[in-house]
């Protein structure tokens, strides 16, 4: 019984070519490897070349002694477009990419992944925005930004809602969109038990295919206001949260099919991106809108940063566990087959605080880890200076701070004195220097300026 392991299924078929003269007569290798993880092939030979059927059973053999169970004992070649076959290699030749180790000779190497799920996440192709880049460079559509942490409790939340009010309080219109929903949290920090009951990002998402114009995003949006919160400047912060957290919350989150959403017989992307384009024009022309979105590789976490956002904020603490998760992370927002990378920024969460025994060491330690594996993974080519500070992979620095240990509450409780000081000491930490140079950096992404 031969023993390889899935991982092992490329590489094995690499060696089947290496030991065969097939490959001296083909144009191409597709490897196809299914939703079990068995692997097929697509070969195209080169123009006037007859693949001899000796040579075709001898690489049979080899791919059966070196796959094993691994092998689906399928080889298709072009003589199947003159019959049924046909369907299936025009699917093969638009969906296949460019394999990892195609070095761009003869013959050139693909692979065509097939999924059950995750295909936020695995897909490698450049996929349309709710509006494109330039609009937003030009001002005239928001820029969307994503938030995500591999792992929890890194203070992702805090920090959007740190930088939508600092971003709101010099002069931006910005909105927040809680995509978090499997763990919404958005709407409590904002509003008392009795207004955060409210539709939100799941009812649009379930009810605007059923009920279409008669579902008005602009009716479930919740505004912001109070002056404490964004300054003197008379402006509103809309909120659309994930949704009322009742005994109908599950049943609407299990009615999303989020595992192959990015397929086109899908029709959750279109509502999403429906949503962001009604956001906007409910809320009157945004600057930003910025989505909190689900911890680790969920669905929809994926497709936020990947396939949604103009640019995405990401968290890391120095861990080996959190490194081993974002370098996935960071290698899927290089987007290899899209023109440019994703613009990233990156967060050292839960950094030791000044005079913290030990804090300039992990300062370092981070940056160093950063810089080695966004060079190994995200950039392709002109990878900037190690002390490059506007470089993706320099790390915004937000320390661990008591004052945002438990539960942050930014509505007026009661009317106290007390609680006026209580609000404007979080409204100070929130806005303070970290937050504000994060601010700073994701409107230097989209050529803005933070107005003082």
């Amino acid at each position: 019984m031969i023993n390889i392991t899935f991982g092992e299924t490329f590489d094995k078929v690499q060696e089947c070519f290496e030991e065969s003269s097939i490959k001296d007569q083909l144009e191409s290798i597709t490897i196809i490897r299914d939703v079990k993880g068995k692997i097929r092939l697509f070969l195209e030979p080169l123009e006037n070349s007859n693949l001899e059927k000796d040579i075709l059973d001898n690489l049979k053999k080899s791919l059966d002694q070196k796959l094993g169970p691994y092998y689906g004992q399928d080889i298709w070649l072009p003589q199947g477009e003159k019959d049924g076959y046909k369907n299936l290699i025009d699917v093969i030749r638009e969906e296949r990419v460019l394999a990892e180790w195609d070095d761009e000779s003869q013959p050139r190497w693909y692979v065509l992944e097939r999924h059950v799920a995750k295909q936020a996440w695995t897909n490698q192709k450049e996929v349309e925005l709710p509006w494109p880049q330039e609009v937003v460079d030009e001002g005239h559509k928001p820029a969307i930004v994503s938030f995500f942490s591999f792992k929890g409790g890194v203070g992702r939340t805090t920090t959007l809602v740190a930088t939508a009010l600092t971003l709101a309080r010099h002069g931006h219109r910005v909105a927040i969109v809680d995509l978090d929903l499997e763990s919404p949290g958005i709407s409590t920090i904002f509003f008392p038990d009795t207004e955060a009951s409210f539709p939100g990002a799941i009812d649009y998402l379930l009810e605007k295919n059923i009920q279409g114009e008669n579902w008005k995003l602009s009716a479930h949006l919740q505004l912001v206001n109070d002056p404490i919160l964004l300054g003197d400047v008379e402006k509103s912060l809309p909120i659309l949260g994930a949704g009322n957290v009742d005994n109908n919350y599950l049943e609407k989150l299990a009615r999303l099919d989020c595992q192959n959403i990015l397929d086109f017989n899908n029709p959750l992307l279109k509502t999403w991106h429906d949503m962001f384009k009604e956001l906007n024009a409910a809320a009157r022309k945004l600057d930003f809108i910025l989505l909190d979105t689900r911890t680790g590789f969920h669905d929809i976490g994926g497709l936020a940063i990947a396939d949604l956002s103009h640019a995405a904020v990401i968290f890391g603490t120095q861990s080996r566990q959190s490194w081993k998760g974002l370098t996935h992370v960071i290698r899927r927002l290089a987007r290899p087959l899209a023109p440019e990378p994703l613009p990233v920024l990156l967060i050292h969460a839960l950094a030791p605080g000044l005079g913290v025994p030990g804090r300039e060491q992990e300062l370092q330690d981070f940056r160093e880890q950063a810089y080695t594996i966004f060079q190994d993974n995200y950039y392709s080519e002109n990878v900037p200076n190690s002390t490059d500070k506007d470089a993706s992979f320099y790390p915004i620095v937000i320390d661990w701070q008591s004052e945002l240990r438990r539960e942050i509450t930014l509505f007026q409780r009661d009317y106290t004195p007390e609680e006026d000081s209580r609000l404007w000491g979080i409204i100070d930490v929130l806005t303070g220097k970290s937050y504000q140079q994060l601010a700073e950096k994701i409107c230097s992404i989209f050529k803005r300026k933070l107005n003082k």
